[in-house]
């Protein structure tokens, strides 16, 4: 805590600022922020930079970790590499002095320290009065953003409100329960609703916080809030005294919390702006009706070129293959009927035929056109050659989420790929989540939601309707929920937490992983089940990350997670 909360401004913040001031008019070590907020800028030019800058701290998505992405540390994919950083994760040899390859405390504590410096300096640049209130819910929404992305990590964690410390400060913070936090966020939101711009914001402004954006937050916090990790699952109860415990979630079980969360769902839906959009246009399209809140990023290609298949020759077609989907990923996707692989329909001889059309979204099996060719996944083929040194698929399958349609291309094209924070099919699922859990059962609103979600991602309607039973119970449709959210949202950093905050993470992560061996037969291939890796959760204490060992030896105040 004491070294983020003294990190010096111009160590932090200058980079961004060097394309709008020219430095051999203003020397980068003489920029300070009374430079910065300048009550001559009516534009308010560089406070517009430094608040940009905050936004950098957001989740970042693609290949993160080390070079992975993080569904490589959970049963839906293997990373392709030997040894690679993500392993700590993925192995259980996380610990508090090993450097956590997700630790997010410097990070988020660093945003937030420059969310206080714009809140406690903007109101002396003279901009006008809509964009200064419009500003100051950026910044109040950021600072409750990286909050979350602390709490979700480590459960409650110091919150230091609006003070901005100086360099000479103590700081001996000590860590606020995880349902004083909970609460603040929430509040944060409430507060700032309002303030913040208009659903849908104009394209110039496209990007920037808007109500929507507010609500949806404070939805996922008391989503996470009502889950079982936190709602009467808290893992520290029984090694830790009560005030311990309740920095890692509450001491009961409360059932009214997934009231909350449903209403608050609920008030995003009924803003009316959002929509599933289009399978086409979801990963492809910069901005569409159902992206809530993203990541901008420039135009790019590298997300097919790490993680595309590798038999290719040239530098715009010639993937790494990082990540490998595995069987289990492969075999949650239903038929085309709705009806999972267990049905008497299912060939396991040509084992993607007639499939859930989310399969060829998200998965390059082999067989499947890409580049003007088959995928060549069979033993010996073109995208696993097999050769020693050469880093290929270990299961059989490579990614193709959030690629463009590269079927009959012949190179990855730049495209518009922004990493989505949040998406409107998510507040659909939490709704009916929480609607679910709060009424001991599915209501119509849960499989309406469900009916969209399926109708949306291209399964048959008739004779079954969509694969949905007509009468499910509370545990049949929690289920159904949480493998609509896994196919839903395969890569896009849910599949991790979700296993946490609905305390499952012992069991599916805690197992073998499997591949494909798929074997050249005439003109055929033959497709044998295998083992092609493992997945270690160090029950329970890997449900939340231990608090770095520099920032406790730094703060006594601070104390560690249970089991750390």
């Amino acid at each position: 805590m004491k070294k983020i909360l003294h990190i010096a401004l111009l160590l932090g913040l200058l980079f961004a600022f060097s394309c709008i001031e020219d430095p051999e008019i203003e020397p980068l070590e003489e920029y300070t922020e009374d430079y910065i907020f300048d009550p001559n800028d009516p534009k308010g030019t560089l406070a517009s930079q430094f608040l940009n800058n905050i936004y950098t701290h957001l989740p970042n998505g693609f290949n993160r970790i080390g070079g992975d992405m993080l569904d490589a540390a959970t049963d839906d994919a293997l990373p392709s590499r030997e040894n690679p950083t993500i392993d700590i994760l993925r192995t259980g040899r996380l610990n508090s002095i090993v450097s956590n390859p997700d630790g997010a405390w410097n990070d988020n504590y660093l945003g937030i320290r420059k969310a206080n410096i714009f809140l406690s300096k903007i109101d002396v640049v003279p901009v006008p009065e809509g964009m200064s209130r419009n500003w100051k819910a950026d910044a109040r929404f950021l600072r409750a953003m990286f909050y979350f992305e602390l709490l979700k990590r480590y459960g409650g964690i110091p919150l230091v409100g609006d003070t901005v410390f100086n360099v000479s400060d103590k700081i001996d913070l000590k860590r606020n329960t995880f349902e004083e936090c909970v609460n603040y966020i929430v509040s944060e939101c409430d507060a700032i609703k309002d303030m913040a711009r208009p659903d849908p914001v104009p394209a110039t402004e496209y990007g920037r916080i808007s109500k929507g954006i507010v609500l949806t937050l404070k939805a996922k916090v008391l989503n996470y809030a009502a889950s079982p990790l936190y709602n009467g699952g808290n893992i520290a109860l029984n090694s830790a005294s009560k005030e311990v415990a309740a920095l890692q979630g509450y001491l009961e079980y409360d059932a009214s919390r997934w009231v909350k969360a449903a209403q608050a769902a609920k008030d995003v839906i009924d803003l009316g702006v959002y929509a599933l959009e289009s399978n086409n246009n979801l990963f492809i399209q910069r901005r569409n009706k159902e992206v809530i809140f993203s990541y901008l990023r420039p135009v790019t290609r590298d997300v097919p070129l790490q993680n595309g298949p590798i038999g290719f020759n040239s530098s715009t077609t010639k993937g790494q293959g990082l990540t490998s989907p595995t069987q289990e990923l492969v075999d949650a996707f239903p038929l085309l009927n709705g009806k999972p692989i267990s049905d008497p329909s299912y060939d396991p001889g040509n084992p993607y035929a007639n499939r859930d059309p989310r399969l060829q979204r998200a998965v390059l099996y082999n067989g499947l056109n890409w580049l003007g060719r088959p995928v060549q996944t069979f033993e010996g083929g073109l995208d696993k050659p097999n050769r020693i040194g050469i880093v290929q698929t270990k299961t059989g399958y490579y990614t193709r989420k959030f690629m463009a349609n590269f079927n009959n291309s012949s190179e990855y094209s730049l495209q518009h790929l922004n990493f989505n924070i949040f998406r409107y099919a998510d507040v659909l699922l939490m709704y009916a989540e929480a609607l679910n859990e709060a009424n001991s059962g599915p209501t119509p609103e849960v499989y309406t939601v469900l009916q969209d979600i399926r109708k949306r991602a291209g399964i048959q309607q008739n004779p079954h309707n969509y694969g949905i039973p007509t009468s499910m119970s509370q545990a049949e449709a929690r289920e159904f929920i949480r493998q609509e959210r896994r196919l839903e949202f395969f890569l896009e950093e849910q599949r991790y937490w979700d296993a946490r905050r609905w305390k499952i993470a012992e069991e599916v992560f805690n197992r073998d992983l499997s591949g494909m061996r798929i074997t050249q037969d005439g003109a055929g291939f033959t497709y044998e089940r295998f083992t092609a890796g493992s997945i270690k959760f160090d029950n329970p204490r890997m449900y939340m990350y231990p608090i770095p060992n520099t920032e406790i030896l730094r703060n006594r105040n601070l104390v560690q997670n249970a089991g750390w």
